[in-house]
């Protein structure tokens, strides 16, 4: 009988204002994990400093990384979920190489939110002249660490629950068995990004079945296109809220790309991630800013490099 896996130990990470401690004691208790509260771990001279509202450097942090490396590290056995705002992939490389193996789950949210949250709690002694500080700072977890990211425009439940679906994914894809791989019927999803009938832009999930091809190489039924175009977006790039003027697809083919829809949804794609855009003016309708469209910007430290491919 293969080994059990061990505890996941978890980090939930973000900018101040993100919700960590909420989604994180809520994510503990439904895995049955202990929690960590890493804001805990800062030193007195830390704590001083930000509700002075002096932004903290990378020298004041890493004494606070190490005592959170270390909790994690002895965290071994027992699995835990902790919080920390981990901004840089430096101060995420430090605690993974207390705890190898670490998950990320990456609260993703529009300024103009956060700040919103931050005004609104009380007792907390980041302020929240601080928050611009951590966005300059904030370098998003890239593909290679495997984050789960998820918008903070949910409410907590839902994101613990998009949390646990995706954990629960990634452990039966790592489990081992001595079992023949089952037959499937092979697919391929189609990220919509269509006007719903409200005229609002939504995102919907759709199978492709892959019906041609080869057992070893399986292909979709072959798409009549419109063209092919490349994009380079530098880093910085928004745009405003729009429609799409004709249906296409969308390849990732470099940097991270976030879309955001009207009431403050938003999903992340990487390299290797696809949607189709079919989000377009309802027929009759005179273009609204506050109903209709979507937005689409650059995240992380590279520029955006995306492939269009045109319905036909």
């Amino acid at each position: 009988m293969a080994a059990e896996q061990a505890p996941p130990r978890i980090v939930v990470m973000g900018v101040s204002g993100c919700g960590k401690s909420t989604v994180a004691q809520a994510l503990a208790a439904r895995l049955g994990l202990p929690f960590i509260e890493g804001d805990e771990l800062h030193p007195p001279r830390n704590i001083a400093r930000m509700a002075a509202g002096i932004a903290l450097t990378d020298e004041d942090r890493h004494g606070w990384l190490q005592a959170l490396a270390d909790r994690l590290a002895a965290a071994a056995g027992t699995g835990a979920v902790a919080t920390c705002s981990a901004l840089k992939r430096g101060y995420r490389d430090v605690l993974r190489a207390g705890a190898p193996g670490l998950r990320w789950v990456y609260l993703a949210g529009e300024p103009a939110l956060l700040a919103q949250r931050m005004r609104a709690r009380h007792g907390h002694y980041m302020p929240p002249s601080l928050l611009q500080s951590q966005l300059d700072t904030l370098e998003p977890p890239r593909p290679d660490e495997a984050p789960i990211t998820v918008t903070i425009a949910l409410p907590p439940e839902r994101i613990v629950e998009q949390v646990c679906l995706a954990l629960d994914a990634a452990r039966r894809a790592a489990a081992p068995s001595s079992r023949p791989e089952p037959v499937v019927t092979m697919q391929f999803t189609k990220v919509i990004l269509e006007t719903g009938p409200d005229g609002r832009a939504r995102f919907r999930d759709e199978a492709v079945p892959l019906t041609e091809g080869k057992p070893a190489a399986r292909l979709s039924p072959l798409m009549p296109s419109g063209g092919l175009q490349l994009r380079m977006s530098p880093v910085g790039f928004r745009s405003e809220f729009h429609c799409t003027e004709t249906p296409q697809w969308l390849f990732l083919l470099g940097g991270q790309m976030e879309i955001g829809l009207q009431g403050g949804v938003s999903r992340v794609f990487g390299p290797g991630d696809h949607f189709f855009s079919a989000d377009t003016l309802p027929a009759g309708a005179t273009f609204d800013p506050q109903v209709h469209g979507h937005w689409s910007r650059q995240v992380g430290p590279d520029p955006l490099v995306t492939a269009f491919v045109r319905a036909a």
